[in-house]
């Protein structure tokens, strides 16, 4: 067994490799909400439409814990780009605590799919600093990125 806690170059690549696939997780299903926006004064087919595409809130509720918690031990074990993690800790908790209550489609207003919006960049702008902040980058764990791709970029 890998004692994580004495292996920083482990420790720094287990949490980077979970949190990126996490955010991606979230990000997923973030952007499937939001293109359900258009159906968001009509409850019946939002309700339909979400059954069809399997949004789940507790999955957005769920992934945002994941990365608060991913967040806390890049922080405790000093990961590099400590920054990035903070943002990343105070981005994930906000999720959670607008998504948590929203149990009921009917809440599900256009300032909802705003909010969604808003936090999907949030959370792709700060995958892309912890990837240009990793001292390996992402070649570490298998992952390579797109030249020209800075994380400013985000389709409807």
């Amino acid at each position: 067994m890998i004692d994580l806690t004495k292996d920083k170059t482990r420790f720094n690549k287990y949490t980077l490799k979970k949190t990126l696939s996490t955010e991606l997780l979230l990000e997923d299903h973030l952007s499937d909400l939001i293109a359900l926006e258009k159906y968001a004064g009509d409850v019946e087919k939002l309700k339909q439409k979400l059954v069809e595409i399997l949004w789940c809130r507790e999955c957005v509720t769920n992934h945002s814990l994941e990365l608060l918690g991913f967040a806390s031990e890049a922080i405790t074990g000093a990961c590099p780009n400590r920054p990035a993690w903070e943002e990343l800790s105070i981005t994930a908790d906000e999720i959670y605590e607008f998504f948590e209550p929203l149990k009921k489609v009917e809440q599900y207003s256009k300032s909802v799919f705003e909010k969604a919006r808003q936090f999907n960049f949030k959370i792709r702008a700060i995958r892309k600093k912890l990837e240009q902040g990793s001292p390996a980058r992402l070649e570490y764990i298998g992952i390579t990125q797109k030249s020209g791709d800075n994380g400013n970029e985000y389709i409807r």
